[in-house]
């Protein structure tokens, strides 16, 4: 198994390796979702990983993060972040103070 414990992929399972796969990399700092500053050629290769895996691979889930929102003012007190159970909530007075950001999580292929 490629990304199952101790195979030589399994540092991406589970995590939202978006970076590390438009890089070609494998170092830990590069194992996130962030994606600003990439190249076009990186953003190519990320995209070119996106349609492998939708041919190859079974969506089964998702990674969800909550995301804060700002508004653009400046507070001395730290954005709060929803729990999972508010996010699905929809806001009584105005925008939710989170975002969410899914990724698909993927099950291994039977052909490796």
């Amino acid at each position: 198994m490629f990304y199952g414990p101790g195979g030589p992929y399994a540092l991406f399972a589970g995590k939202d390796a978006s970076r590390a796969l438009a890089k070609m990399s494998f170092e830990d700092k590069d194992l996130t979702g962030d994606v600003s500053g990439l190249g076009p050629f990186e953003l190519e290769a990320l995209q070119d990983w996106e349609y492998k895996f939708m041919s190859k691979y079974v969506k089964v889930g998702t990674i969800k993060k909550t995301v804060p929102v700002t508004d653009g003012t400046s507070t001395s007190e730290p954005a709060a972040e929803a729990t999972e159970s508010d996010a699905s909530k929809p806001a009584e007075d105005g925008p939710a103070a989170t975002a969410h950001v899914e990724t698909p999580a993927v099950a291994e292929s039977k052909e490796e």
